[in-house]
């Protein structure tokens, strides 16, 4: 059976017309499982960080087995010797810069990546950000991956521990429109301190923290300035942002 109108499958077994007072343009939110890493990455994690009295319950743990790694580029562990706390979990598992670095992991390129992510938020949808989270895991296409033949240059990484993964963004609900001026920068500056340490964090006494900002803050000038343009009284506020982002963490 054909139709003219616009149809929305349900179980992939019957057609129902949308009625005509709803054919217009929205905004729509498409939703999909992020995949989680497989067991044998899963067990590596395990064996790396996790105490070794709880190693053999968390690798048969069903709810572990949801293992999404929260990428935290503007932390540092600190090393409680006197800690009591020996919980571990891999679900949202939080890996922090420098165990980003001790795994060999590309911390430039995950910086990059998220500053562009970042300047589409705010200057192409013009929402601030707020409390997104940015994860490692599997990509939907690993197995193509694994066999070369899906090609997605830099935004495909391969690691020793973690295998191959690319970089996810979710959790868009407390997401809020910006407007593009100062009030949408200082709001969008807000959401950026309020959110977990995603990002790199400007104003650190480590060298490699140092290096991490600029090279976020140079790519998040780059891509702002191919959605925004140089000219216009909008062309400011990528500076603009930079300068409070900057200026706060001084305070």
């Amino acid at each position: 059976m054909s139709s003219s109108k616009p149809t929305i499958s349900l179980g992939g077994t019957s057609e129902f017309p949308f009625p005509t007072k709803h054919q217009e343009r929205c905004n729509v939110l498409i939703t999909e499982r992020i995949p989680s890493f497989p067991q044998d990455v899963r067990d590596a994690i395990v064996d790396l960080y996790c105490p070794r009295s709880l190693r053999a319950m968390i690798k048969a743990s069903e709810a572990n087995k949801d293992c999404l790694i929260r990428l935290y580029l503007g932390r540092r562990r600190r090393f409680e010797t006197n800690s009591k706390f020996h919980g571990f979990t891999l679900r949202n598992f939080p890996l922090q810069q420098d165990q980003v670095e001790a795994l060999g992991l590309d911390g430039a390129q995950y910086a990059k990546i998220m500053a562009g992510t970042l300047a589409e938020f705010y200057w192409s949808a013009k929402i601030d950000a707020n409390d997104v989270v940015f994860v490692l895991a599997p990509s939907r296409a690993n197995r193509s991956l694994e066999s070369g033949s899906h090609k997605s240059p830099g935004t495909v990484f391969r690691s020793h521990v973690l295998g191959v993964h690319v970089l996810w963004v979710l959790d868009f609900d407390c997401c809020k429109r910006m407007s593009l001026d100062e009030a949408g920068v200082e709001q969008a500056v807000k959401a950026f301190y309020k959110n977990d340490p995603y990002f790199p964090r400007p104003g650190r006494d480590n060298v490699n923290d140092q290096a991490l900002w600029r090279e976020f803050r140079e790519c998040f000038l780059k891509k702002s300035n191919v959605i925004l343009g140089h000219k216009g009284p909008e062309a400011r506020l990528p500076a603009l942002w930079l300068e409070m982002v900057e200026q706060r963490c001084r305070k």
